[in-house]
């Protein structure tokens, strides 16, 4: 009897034990259901409105400090007007090129934070006044403080004969590699001067290559041609490189060609004036008044 009471004990103590294991775990499947719905809740509710909203981008503008003023980037800085250069002789003097052209120069003596223009000419057919357009111009490279360049055709004889595209190069190279490294040159007031020949080159050449390169202008006395090279003008080639035309009303040479490069010109929509009213023959006028009654508007605003 004794033993049947113990097994009954037994019995009920177990059958208590599992029920409260059962319990249990139910209360923890209970547990996990409630979190799995809540982490999958109604779309209407405020927590799943705010789990579908866009989060904007954090922006990455540098902040200022809290009560301090904004912080504001430097404005890009200037590139420079003038060339620096320093070295070059002064006076006159008769001088090789890098590029192995031939040129006269005359230059004032150098002054601490002073830049020149420069005035750069080039002869009719046969060298043609070479020598003399140093002297000729002597006038208004005092009233604008230019340096005057002479630069002698790489054929010795016209800018327009031989490779006029590698005559344009080489005068270019003049310009870049030896004048602008010797003198502290104002980039602003680079002037060309051309002569029949020189004139027709500038044109033809010299200008379609390397305007936009350059802010100044160019005068094409008794000669002009229409580009014999795509000329694709900038902006500001159009505001900042002008031309002067001008021949005599009796020239036998030009007319036809100067014709059609004013209009080339005119249609390129480059800044132009010119002069067709002068009487007399071939280069009959004075071409340092020329550029005196002009080097105002070629420079100008």
């Amino acid at each position: 009897m004794k033993r049947s009471l113990t097994w009954l004990v037994v019995l009920v103590a177990g059958s208590s034990l599992f029920a409260g294991c059962q319990t249990d775990s139910s209360d923890r499947r209970s547990t996990r259901a409630g979190a799995q719905q809540g982490a999958t809740a109604d779309p209407g509710s405020d927590q799943a409105s705010t789990a579908n909203q866009t989060v904007p981008p954090t922006s990455t503008a540098t902040q200022p400090p809290t009560g301090g003023a904004p912080i504001v980037s430097p404005p890009p800085q200037p590139l420079p007007t003038t060339t620096g250069g320093t070295g070059g002789v002064s006076g006159l003097n008769e001088l090789q090129s890098s590029s192995g052209l031939t040129y006269l120069i005359n230059a004032p003596a150098p002054q601490a934070g002073k830049a020149y223009g420069l005035l750069v000419l080039l002869h009719g057919s046969d060298a043609s006044n070479y020598r003399q357009l140093i002297n000729t111009m002597a006038k208004v490279a005092g009233q604008y403080d230019l340096i005057r360049v002479s630069a002698l055709a790489p054929d010795g004889s016209g800018w327009n004969e031989g490779n006029q595209k590698q005559n344009a190069a080489q005068l270019n190279q003049l310009i870049q590699n030896d004048l602008f490294q010797k003198y502290n040159i104002d980039k602003s007031r680079i002037l060309f001067s051309g002569q029949s020949s020189g004139g027709g080159f500038l044109s033809s050449d010299f200008v379609p290559l390397y305007a936009n390169s350059y802010h100044g202008g160019a005068f094409l006395l008794c000669g002009a041609a229409p580009p014999n090279e795509r000329f694709l003008p900038t902006d500001d080639a159009k505001q900042h490189f002008r031309l002067h035309f001008e021949i005599t009303s009796g020239d036998p040479i030009w007319p036809a060609s100067y014709a059609k490069a004013v209009a080339a010109y005119q249609q390129l929509g480059m800044q132009l004036t010119k002069d067709e009213s002068k009487p007399g023959g071939h280069c009959n006028f004075d071409q340092q008044q020329v550029i005196l009654d002009h080097i105002a508007t070629i420079l100008g605003p």
